[in-house]
């Protein structure tokens, strides 16, 4: 199955010979990916930091690819897995980019976002560029990669539904997008590998990386998440839940979106008044994990909006963002897709209702947002409506999803 990144990988090591940072939730299938990529590319020094033999060959012999026998031709590739465990692994890097970037071409992986690490040392600023993989969508699934242009005129003119689309949604739903669970699709293999996976994540990935004695509570935190998707999170309600200060809930709730736990959505205020400006929602990367299947399908959504938005950004589309609507008169919308500071798409997610949400109609309207999409969990439904030069929809959430990257 071909990533959406890869594409995106070619340009940044051939054309602009860069650095490339690609980063993600563990077990997302970074390594996965970045050892096929090697494959294809040819020659290939692979290193993992996690491995003490490389480590042992990186400390005794800094610049080890280079002693190594090679044939004219494609620059090897060197790819450094985990190596931002490395207390010194800013500095390695930039020495060695600078001195044989000439010759070799750099892929760097990473379980948190890479940027968590870049403290003290030397920068790295205009060596490279970062790429988050994210887990599998519809579209990814089956290998459609638009870019913004092509999504554009899919949103006025959906194409026909592929006959395996509903059944693709529903494992996507059942099993996650991460790769191993997706493609076993059992559910007692679900239930194992998310208990080891989020165990790491809190007990070795986090705890390694930072400065937190009461790693209990952090997991206690985990636990509570889940149960407030969807919604604008309190950090009040949290740090009584949990039972430490505001900033250490805060500052937590940061750490748990630095490595790929959750993401936030902060709401658009652009041109509104009354609408909140401070409160975020919080939804997971994992969305398995929400139990109520009705926020379970809104998570899964943003995930999708999110990768979309994410991987249009960083092919120089434009800035695109994702945040949400929502005002004092509780009018609001789930999400809103933005470019370049103005509102492009507006989304809304329910489980069974087919009738035009209020919310969306007004904020379609109040900002002229060109689309606006509500999305059901059921199948078969797909209705347009268009007023001007604003188009409507009424969709099953396993067609429109599978037009997105």
């Amino acid at each position: 199955m071909q990533r959406t990144l890869s594409p995106l990988l070619d340009k940044i090591l051939k054309k602009w010979n860069k650095m490339a940072f690609l980063s993600g939730p563990r077990q997302v299938g970074k390594t996965t990916l970045a050892r096929q990529y090697g494959e294809q590319w040819g020659p290939c020094h692979y290193f993992n930091w996690d491995d003490l033999g490389d480590q042992k060959r990186l400390v005794k012999d800094p610049y080890f690819f280079a002693r190594e026998d090679r044939e004219g031709g494609t620059p090897p590739l060197l790819l450094f897995d985990e190596i931002h465990k490395y207390a010194r692994w800013k500095n390695y890097l930039k020495g060695a980019f600078d001195k044989y970037h000439g010759e070799f071409r750099f892929l760097i992986t990473g379980s948190g976002r890479l940027d968590l690490f870049k403290k003290g040392g030397d920068s790295l600023l205009g060596r490279y560029f970062s790429l988050p993989l994210f887990p599998l969508t519809m579209g990814e699934v089956q290998g459609c990669f638009p870019n913004w242009k092509e999504t554009k005129e899919l949103l006025c003119d959906l194409p026909p539904r592929k006959d395996s689309s509903r059944e693709l949604y529903d494992q996507l739903f059942r099993f996650s997008g991460f790769p191993d669970p997706f493609l076993k699709a059992a559910s007692d293999f679900y239930t194992l590998w998310f208990r080891e996976r989020k165990g790491v994540l809190i007990r070795q990935d986090i705890r390694d990386a930072s400065p937190i004695r009461e790693i209990s509570l952090l997991e206690m935190l985990s636990h509570l998440i889940p149960e407030r998707v969807g919604n604008p999170i309190s950090l009040n309600a949290l740090k009584e839940d949990v039972g430490v200060a505001f900033e250490t809930v805060r500052d937590w709730v940061q750490l748990l979106a630095s490595f790929y736990y959750l993401f936030r959505l902060t709401p658009f205020t652009a041109s509104l008044k009354r609408t909140l400006k401070k409160e975020a929602k919080v939804y997971l990367y994992d969305w398995v994990e929400v139990t109520e299947e009705g926020f379970r399908f809104e998570n899964l959504v943003a995930l999708h909006l999110l990768k979309a938005v994410e991987t249009w950004s960083a092919t120089g589309e434009g800035s695109f963002r994702l945040h949400y609507l929502r005002d004092r008169e509780k009018r609001e919308v789930d999400f809103v897709v933005v470019r370049d500071s103005r509102p492009l798409l507006l989304v809304e997610c329910k489980w069974s209702d087919t009738n035009f949400s209020p919310s969306l109609l007004y904020y379609q309207e109040r900002l002229k947002v060109p689309v606006a999409v509500q999305l059901v969990h059921q199948r078969g439904v797909c209705r347009k409506r268009e007023e001007g030069k604003l188009a409507r929809w009424v969709v099953s959430a396993d067609h429109w999803l599978q037009i997105l990257p």
